[in-house]
């Protein structure tokens, strides 16, 4: 009976499988304590309480899915802080070598990298913005691990300051690889280059990882209230975490 009951659990969280076995060993390790503490000494009876005390399968997962989700937007929310910042380190290391190196961009570029500066400064601080907004979400909703009528709200929410965040992030990237371009036309490539250029690498695959991120909870989240969807809505019960 055991074994059918993890089973049941381990194809609920099939969408995870680092967070099914985590579960399944935890599950099992509790069940088994509880049948060998049983004073009757008929296993089978034993086995049956024990997973009658632990309720049905499918909300255990959902319960558990539900913890798993709010921990993942809380890395994320950091992820956006971090990557913001680092990409503001970035920016600022890359101009301090213009200035220290006193390389400057031609005149015929000016005109055009004016209008790109101006775009990358409202698009980096609205990232910032938003990225602070995104971490401050998952710190002040304690309530993120309880599944109810507001849930699938917050959870848009928080998708919604992310994916804005890292949207505007992304433009300010792009307009700082516009800018090291300008600046790096019409000279001739050396070693001096390489600094804008590999901060230029650094600053994209900070922008990819964070997109990655997001792409990955975004995919947690529709499979975590697809679970919640298939076995709350039609029972009628609300879970606020695993015993």
């Amino acid at each position: 009976m055991i074994a059918n009951y993890l089973t049941s659990i381990a194809g609920a969280l099939s969408f995870d499988r680092s967070l099914s076995r985590r579960v399944l060993q935890e599950v099992e390790d509790h069940l088994w304590e509880v049948v060998a503490a049983d004073p009757t000494g008929n296993r089978v009876e034993a086995e049956r309480r024990a997973i009658a005390s632990f309720g049905d399968p499918h909300v255990i997962a959902a319960q558990f899915a539900i913890v798993s989700l709010a921990r993942q937007m809380r890395r994320v929310g950091m992820a956006v802080v971090l990557v913001v910042a680092g990409v503001f380190l970035l920016m600022k290391a890359r101009v301090a070598w213009y200035a220290a190196t006193q390389w400057t961009m031609s005149d015929e570029m000016k005109a055009m990298g004016g209008i790109v500066v101006s775009i990358d400064r409202f698009s980096f601080w609205l990232s910032v913005v938003l990225g602070i907004g995104c971490f401050a979400y998952v710190l002040g909703n304690g309530n993120l691990q309880a599944f109810g009528p507001a849930y699938r709200k917050q959870l848009a929410r928080f998708i919604l300051l992310c994916t804005t965040a890292a949207g505007a992030l992304v433009i300010s990237v792009i307009s700082d690889g516009v800018l090291t371009a300008l600046q790096l036309l019409g000279t001739e490539l050396c070693t001096g280059s390489l600094v804008p250029i590999v901060s230029m690498a650094i600053e994209i695959a900070c922008a990819g990882v964070l997109a990655f991120q997001i792409r990955g909870v975004a995919q947690r989240m529709t499979s975590t209230m697809a679970l919640l969807k298939t076995d709350f809505d039609a029972a009628g019960v609300a879970a606020h975490g695993p015993p």
